[in-house]
């Protein structure tokens, strides 16, 4: 994909069933490091990259970011981050055991909302979200031209 983030770590993947498929990144920024500029510059980079894919895409992830906090600097910069992207985060509630909602899991807009179930598996502070989504691609958008025939211009 050729995006080398310095202030979180990603997989992408594209998960096909069927006729149907979705690109699915997972992101990390590890919570001992104070969230700066560079991580919204890298996200956005990430996000610029996957904008021209016509799959749905889920972003999900450990953000280490108190999205419940809805004043918070950095939750108002995420949420205004990926809505221009065209995403909305549908994790709520706690994802941690000290509370707080740093785990996200971010869908576009236009398609319908996953749906969301928060677990404790006992291995970690933060809870497992497990979530099942549609994977169908919106319709295309066909557009009608007319041009001349290049190959046929006599100059």
């Amino acid at each position: 994909m050729g995006c080398q983030p310095r202030t979180f770590e990603y997989i992408a993947a594209r998960i096909t069933s069927g006729t149907s498929s979705c690109v699915a990144i997972v992101v990390y920024r590890p919570g001992l490091s104070t969230v700066t500029s560079a991580f919204f510059t890298d996200l956005a980079d990430l996000l610029d990259r996957l904008s021209v894919h016509t799959d749905p895409l889920v972003l999900a992830g450990d953000i280490n970011i108190q999205l419940e906090r809805v004043t918070d600097s950095d939750a108002v910069e995420f949420n205004d981050l990926i809505s221009s992207y065209g995403l909305i985060q549908h994790a709520t509630g706690p994802t941690h055991d000290a509370g707080g909602t740093l785990d996200v899991v971010c869908t576009r807009h236009d398609l319908s909302a996953p749906t969301i179930n928060v677990g404790d598996t006992g291995l970690s502070d933060h809870r497992l979200l497990l979530w099942t989504t549609s994977m169908l691609r919106p319709p295309p958008v066909y557009v009608k031209t007319t041009r001349r025939a290049w190959r046929s211009f006599n100059l």
